[in-house]
């Protein structure tokens, strides 16, 4: 997300389905999700796909949402007790945080696409380009 700004993580490049901060938006969601279950909680689940779909919001906000959820997921994957443990429903949260982490690296993937799409690619750090 480096060096993207609200205009252009808004776009939807030509024959693509969404933008940047759709796809970030989509992530955070179920970002939030998980580590509010990690907390204890008991997040609804959507009744549909679109459900874990919301609008993005103000991208600054949402990129530095996303950012400092990867951080608290980051902790509690460094966890030892944590990861030992099991959701309410028995599953064990290092499957969980590992299952996540794949989701998450699928977006990651679509991000670069998108930015490919909107002739943003490499980022200002530098990228692969092949």
């Amino acid at each position: 997300m480096e060096g993207l700004g609200a205009e252009d993580a808004g776009r939807v490049p030509e024959g693509l389905p969404h933008s940047v901060a759709q796809v970030v938006a989509h992530v955070a969601f179920w970002q939030d999700f998980l580590l509010d279950a990690a907390g204890g909680g008991s997040p609804a689940w959507p009744q549909h796909a679109a459900g874990g779909w919301p609008k993005p919001g103000p991208w600054e906000e949402l990129r530095a949402r996303l950012l400092a959820g990867q951080e608290r997921l980051r902790a509690l994957a460094r966890d030892p007790a944590f990861t030992a443990g099991v959701t309410r429903d028995g599953q064990p949260w290092a499957a969980m945080l590992a299952n996540f982490a794949g989701h998450g690296v699928y977006h990651l993937g679509q991000v670069v696409i998108l930015r490919q799409g909107l002739g943003l690619w490499p980022p200002p750090g530098g990228g692969d380009t092949w």
